[in-house]
């Protein structure tokens, strides 16, 4: 079995050079951290379109909260409009939009290019899962990329208010396993509802993506989280059907490819059955999505992904975009090129 396949990522400005292609639509999120308006400004070129979208929290706390949230999407607005040379489209939606909300703004992008960039720095997962979904999916796609950047401090409260665990829209199994071989579970900083894992479905090994080197002070914020999954573990002894050790797959936290290929791995091929949990840095969530993508389009049957979806961000959830070399610390993933998947089991 092939295990490894080439699949081109690296710096936006590189990967965007390997497509030869000028017109993109992008699709971004208007959020309030610093690093999503520098993100999308600096990757949004002059011939571009720019589907902006503003997502609300359903709770938006006191007024003080409210203010300062106010302030700062208006600063990113501000700050977007002056540096971003992209034709710009500006929407504002729920957090718990529907899914055809979703739809409707990847249809808007396709409309202009059939090459289409998401960018998912400040996108919620309830958001950007069924839009990966819908983007790969759609035909009328020629070329996809995402984009993810990263920033520098977070907040030591990123999110409030979780609800209970459930699957995430449109990534639910629909063949009534009650009971998997694997969970993968991405290592963040909050276990949020995780530790309910998962309900009904029962499963034989833990699998904690470990980003490394994830360097302070984010590491002692990793073990945190894996303190508390473990101490659940050994608390519960009928947690796993079977009672396989829990195992750590220590991954780079920006490598989607590697992150895909350690699961199929694990799953031989996809042979093995899953459940997701996507926790921890985003493109370990991306890696996710895309491998469920994959394992429906491989007929290996469908893996349930599940979140505890906080009702409330921080305003300030990173400090600021983090640089490297004085350039912003971004990175692009190719997905479609030429109208052909790149993850694939």
């Amino acid at each position: 079995m092939q295990s490894f396949k080439f699949r081109p990522w690296g710096r936006p400005s590189w990967l965007r050079e390997q497509y030869r292609v000028d017109a993109w639509s992008v699709i971004a999120c208007h959020g309030t951290e610093t690093r999503s308006a520098k993100s999308v400004a600096e990757h949004a070129l002059s011939t571009d379109n720019l589907v902006l979208v503003r997502i609300d929290d359903p709770l938006q706390g006191q007024e003080h909260e409210i203010l300062e949230r106010e302030a700062a999407y208006a600063k990113n607005l501000q700050f977007i409009e002056a540096n971003c040379e992209a034709e710009i489209h500006v929407h504002r939606h729920d957090l718990k939009a529907s899914i055809d909300t979703m739809r409707s703004l990847c249809d808007e992008a396709i409309s202009f290019s059939s090459n289409v960039i998401l960018d998912i720095t400040s996108m919620p997962k309830r958001w950007f899962f069924p839009m990966v979904r819908y983007l790969v999916q759609r035909s009328e796609v020629k070329n996809l990329q995402v984009i993810y950047t990263k920033g520098d401090i977070h907040a030591e409260v990123l999110s409030e208010n979780p609800e209970t665990l459930r699957v995430l829209p449109t990534f639910v199994s629909e063949d009534d396993r009650d009971t998997h071989d694997f969970a993968f579970v991405g290592v963040g900083f909050h276990t949020h509802g995780m530790l309910q894992l998962f309900g009904a479905d029962n499963t034989t090994s833990l699998q904690l993506l470990f980003p490394f080197p994830p360097g302070p002070p984010s590491i002692h914020r990793n073990w945190k989280f894996v303190q508390e999954v473990e101490m659940k573990v050994q608390r519960e002894e009928n947690f796993f059907e079977k009672s396989d050790p829990i195992s750590y797959l220590h991954l780079d936290s920006v490598d989607v490819s590697q992150t895909f290929d350690a699961m199929k791995i694990v799953t031989e091929g996809g042979s093995k059955s899953s459940v997701m949990a996507p926790y921890g840095p985003k493109p370990f969530s991306l890696a996710m999505c895309l491998f469920a993508l994959a394992s429906e389009r491989a007929e290996k049957g469908d893996i349930p992904v599940y979140y505890s979806q906080p009702q409330k961000y921080a305003v300030h959830y990173t400090r600021d975009v983090c640089l490297r070399n004085g350039d912003l610390e971004s990175w692009s993933y190719a997905v479609k090129k030429d109208g052909s998947y790149m993850y694939e089991l």
